[in-house]
């Protein structure tokens, strides 16, 4: 009974030491854990990528459209189309209110000076087209060729406004291109061609016009001097937006059957798409 005891004992003795020396047996060292992904910054999410956006937003489109846009200060731009030949629909009231200004005003009486002013200011507020047709007949009977030096001055190969040859080859009197339009509003808002005087004026009205459904549309608190045009299944407008830090220039143009709200709709939205893809960020 006594040894049977004594065996017990020497097996817990030995099972204790056992368990003793397992517990301060030293650890090896864990590997080490895999840095944590960064942290997204909630101030700088990734920017919408708007060139691709809106490429795809010009190639959806139902029918035929072109564009041509530039940031003024960084000299950036973007085309799609930007030389195919469109109806000018009213952005052709901007290049008679630049003959007007130019060849006539000069040479006018009083009464034919406020009589142009108030002609050319409806024509760019509310796109008159009485005021238009009136000041085409002045320099018809004044100085025909008012029209074509224009043209000739700006280096505008595409554009034609009132003509014969325009009307046989596209079945519009008036026809222009994206990029040509730009450039005749480019030339309005530098104000070499007029002068600071006339070009303060064209700038003045065409900040003030009625119509704001398209490049203005999704701009907001944003000043944008424009020029707009529609016929039946054409629809355009022309403009720059002054954000006070960048002024893009966009200049868009669209044929399509569907109805109107279609093209307007998608000149306001490729508008501020575009404006976003040009301006400055950060």
């Amino acid at each position: 009974m006594l040894k049977t005891a004594t065996t017990i004992f020497l097996l817990l003795f030995l099972l204790t030491v056992s368990a003793c020396g397992t517990l301060n047996t030293p650890q090896s060292k864990p590997a080490p854990a895999a840095p944590p992904p960064p942290a997204a910054n909630p101030s700088s999410p990734s920017q919408p990528d708007w060139n691709k956006q809106l490429h795809n937003k010009l190639n959806q489109f139902d029918g035929k459209t072109g564009l041509y846009a530039k940031n003024l200060k960084t000299g950036q731009t973007f085309s799609f189309n930007q030389d195919t030949i469109f109806p000018t629909a009213s952005t052709h009231k901007l290049l008679v209110s630049l003959a007007v200004y130019k060849y006539l005003y000069s040479e006018a009486s009083l009464a034919d000076k406020q009589r142009y002013d108030n002609n050319i200011k409806k024509m760019l507020t509310i796109s008159d087209n009485p005021a238009f047709y009136e000041l085409l007949d002045d320099i018809e009977k004044k100085k025909p060729d008012a029209l074509t030096r224009v043209l000739t001055d700006l280096k505008l190969v595409h554009t034609r406004i009132h003509s014969r040859e325009a009307f046989t080859k596209y079945g519009y009197h008036s026809v222009t291109t994206p990029a040509e339009m730009a450039a005749v509003f480019e030339t309005i808002y530098n104000e070499a061609y007029l002068g600071k005087e006339f070009s303060a004026i064209l700038k003045e009205e065409l900040a003030k016009t009625i119509f704001n459904d398209e490049i203005p549309r999704f701009i907001q608190n944003t000043k944008v001097l424009h020029k707009v045009g529609e016929l039946p299944g054409i629809q355009c407008d022309v403009g720059i937006i002054d954000d006070g830090r960048d002024q893009i220039l966009i200049s868009a143009y669209t044929s399509t059957q569907r109805p109107p709200p279609y093209a307007s709709n998608f000149i306001a939205n490729i508008s501020a798409k575009t404006y976003n893809l040009l301006r400055t960020k950060g």
